[in-house]
């Protein structure tokens, strides 16, 4: 029927939050403010909620550069992210979905050695930072420079950590906006794995453990588990109509 919905009726979750209970973050935009903060919140949440258990980053993203090529998000948003992702426990997959561009490849190599995936027509490159073309005085455009300069010296620094190639090759390499298929990208050692039909990146969950463990905690808490009740109710009902026909 359509209408409202019934009193007592919970709206269903939304899809952000139906992926961050599997244990996912996608990062699908640009890396702005806003996009950080939220991937940020999301990383640490899942670091305190389960330690134990993995992250899956998700990324289609062209970094701090819009589709035109032009600086809509600072550097440090990507640090940002990269730094919370080595700061939190859980083991970090990531998976480039798409495109995965400047500071975004920053993020696909940062997961676990073993654990940095690609599509197979995915779109990965690398690019060092870069302003915007501006008109401000001279002293002003000289700080911002300055301040460019450090973000690539730190963009080569992890670039170097995560391919494992000296910082020199690394420097002459990556100078400029450079491309790379996924087989590519496993050769400079950006990734490890190239995700085919039947290859499942989430680690294999046992639900039946999962589920005895939650048993357990509601009986620990002397409360029955959510349609626990409603299953006895039904069991006792076609009991009853059982004894009376008889």
């Amino acid at each position: 029927h359509g209408g409202m919905a019934p009193a007592g009726a919970v709206a269903p979750p939304d899809l952000p939050s139906l992926l961050l209970n599997a244990r996912i973050c996608y990062i699908g935009m640009s890396l702005v403010p806003a996009v950080t903060e939220l991937v940020v919140a999301e990383l640490l949440y899942l670091g305190y909620e389960q330690a134990e258990k993995p992250c899956y980053v998700y990324i289609n993203s062209g970094g701090s550069l819009n589709e035109k090529g032009e600086v809509v998000g600072m550097d440090n948003e990507a640090y940002a992210i990269l730094d919370t992702m080595r700061y939190i426990r859980p083991k970090i997959h990531t998976v480039a979905v798409g495109k995965c561009h400047g500071n975004a490849s920053l993020i696909l190599a940062a997961g676990d050695k073993g654990c940095r995936h690609a599509l197979p027509h995915v779109q990965i490159s690398t690019q060092p930072p870069k302003l915007n073309r501006t008109f401000d005085s001279t002293q002003n455009v000289q700080i911002r420079a300055n301040e460019c300069a450090l973000y690539e010296d730190t963009y080569m620094g992890f670039m170097s950590e995560f391919s494992g190639k000296d910082i020199d090759v690394v420097r002459k390499d990556l100078d400029r906006t450079r491309y790379f298929t996924p087989n590519q990208a496993i050769e400079y050692g950006l990734i490890d794995k190239v995700i085919t039909k039947g290859l499942n990146v989430m680690e294999a969950q046992d639900y039946e453990r999962l589920l005895a463990q939650q048993q357990a905690q509601y009986e620990a808490a002397g409360v029955p588990m959510p349609g626990q009740e409603q299953q006895q109710n039904d069991r006792s009902s076609h009991a009853d109509k059982g004894t009376v026909r008889k």
